[in-house]
């Protein structure tokens, strides 16, 4: 892989990150509401966005792009450890279906006991 091609992944994974973390510290909705069904709060939220802003900074530079990778990894490692606890924790909440599904298993024993209708003609 030449270098240039090095560089723009690391461009365009700098750029994801620190745009993620732009989302978490201007408290959007989505990152407020998944921090909080979690129940990691809004502390943690602030902590991650910043971290991932300065990792995704420190992508941009060739010479600190391998610590960055050791604080973004680390921090990815961290979060999932912190998720499966809470999880584990707490138990996973399942939200009751208010319109019934209609399943692909549903849909194909309708087409069976339709095709197995045999027509009698008296003549």
């Amino acid at each position: 892989m030449t270098r240039l091609a090095l560089l723009r992944i690391h461009a365009v994974i700098g750029t994801a990150y620190v745009l993620a973390g732009a989302a978490k510290l201007a408290g959007a909705d989505l990152m407020v509401d998944a921090f909080e069904a979690t129940g990691l709060g809004q502390t943690m939220r602030v902590v991650i966005g910043a971290l991932e802003i300065v990792g995704g900074l420190c992508l941009f530079v060739p010479m600190a792009a391998v610590y960055a990778a050791m604080v973004l990894g680390c921090m990815v490692v961290a979060m999932l450890g912190a998720t499966v606890g809470h999880v584990a924790r707490l138990g996973i909440e399942r939200p009751q279906l208010e319109v019934p599904q209609l399943t692909v298993s549903k849909i194909y024993r309708a087409s069976l006991q339709r095709s197995e209708v045999v027509y009698v003609v008296e003549g």
